[in-house]
């Protein structure tokens, strides 16, 4: 099945952060707009606006924000897999999270317009 989605380009510049495990989570985080805090045995990775990192933070900054706006209950199957396919055939690198309701896929700016060409002429409509 493939889907025809709704996605909204965010208006904000947003970082990928690494902390070691058992980081405190930082007041900074906490704000506007997605933030999300992921935790494994390695590492800690705090996603939020780029404006809100510290420059002492080891950061990879300058990623743009896509977000699917249709809602899809857990057993709809390739949901994900419409926004990756075409970004992966038009060589976008990509860093995905999901929330409850929906899916966020973050490209670097330096590839944002291909990766709006690339989702426009899967069938995706796009937003802002």
């Amino acid at each position: 099945m493939q889907h025809k989605l709704l996605i909204r380009l965010v208006d904000a510049e947003y970082a990928i952060t690494r902390f070691t495990i058992g980081s405190a989570i930082p007041e900074w985080l906490h704000g506007p707009g997605f933030w999300t805090v992921s935790s494994s045995r390695e590492e800690m990775t705090l996603v939020c606006r780029a404006a809100r990192v510290p420059s002492s933070v080891q950061s990879s900054l300058g990623w743009r924000c896509f977000r699917v706006e249709q809602h899809f209950s857990f057993d709809v199957p390739g949901v994900l897999a419409a926004v990756l396919d075409p970004l992966t055939t038009a060589g976008v690198g990509v860093f995905a999270n999901s929330t409850f309701s929906t899916d966020y896929v973050f490209v670097a700016g330096s590839d944002l317009e291909k990766a709006v060409q690339a989702l426009k002429d899967y069938g995706h409509e796009l937003t802002t």
